[in-house]
């Protein structure tokens, strides 16, 4: 049992902090909540490069910080509430929603595919051109400023197709790529894109270049 004159000498229990929104702190904590936001952008742009290894690389490592950033978004916002601070809570939480919906690509090996083709669209149709002339049979090794592109640096021309490989699993029976056609294809035109797989052309990225998978 407590009386009351035990108590009254006693010092009341310090209330917790909080910290308003505008204040340099408040302003600190948001910060802090979005900057793991912020620097999706780069990993998505570096994602889209050769440094990856590919779009399902890149793609693990861009998933790999978005789960980063929505941990650190998380707890920032968790540690407002639990200190009473509702506007850094609310701002912080829009912030994460607002970065999330931006950040989220919508077709990560499109963009993926898009990219490479425009990076090296002229080196592309210098490879076409050579094609057409008759000068590239079976395995082509790539141009220098190609050879990025493929795993194995190699192009491979048919009659009717010219194939650079993207992207391959590791035991070679599955893989993606560009490919030049001489004539439109047909949804039973197959392409060999890997040692045990067969493509389809999926859609036509530019100058006669087909993305198949």
């Amino acid at each position: 049992m407590t009386f009351l004159w035990e108590t009254a000498d006693q010092p009341e229990a310090p209330a917790v902090a909080r910290l308003r929104l505008w204040s340099r702190r408040g302003l600190l904590r948001v910060v802090l909540g979005a900057s793991g936001w912020l620097l999706l952008f780069p990993v998505w742009w570096l994602g889209r490069t050769p440094a990856l290894g590919g779009p399902y690389l890149g793609l693990a490592v861009f998933m790999a910080a978005f789960l980063l950033a929505t941990l650190v978004s998380t707890a920032v916002i968790l540690i407002a509430v639990a200190r009473g601070s509702w506007g850094v809570a609310a701002v912080s939480l829009l912030l994460a929603v607002a970065a999330g919906i931006a950040a989220v690509p919508r077709d990560f090996e499109a963009n993926y595919v898009d990219h490479q083709y425009r990076t090296h669209r002229a080196a592309l149709a210098g490879l076409a051109a050579d094609y057409r002339a008759g000068r590239l049979h079976d395995i082509v090794a790539l141009p220098a400023d190609v050879r990025s592109l493929s795993p194995s640096g190699y192009a491979y021309a048919g009659d009717k197709v010219l194939f650079v490989q993207l992207w391959q699993n590791w035991r070679a029976e599955s893989g993606t790529g560009l490919a030049y056609l001489t004539e439109p294809p047909t949804p039973d035109t197959q392409i060999t894109t890997a040692s045990g797989d067969f493509g389809h052309a999926q859609r036509e990225v530019g100058d006669g270049w087909w993305w198949v998978a």
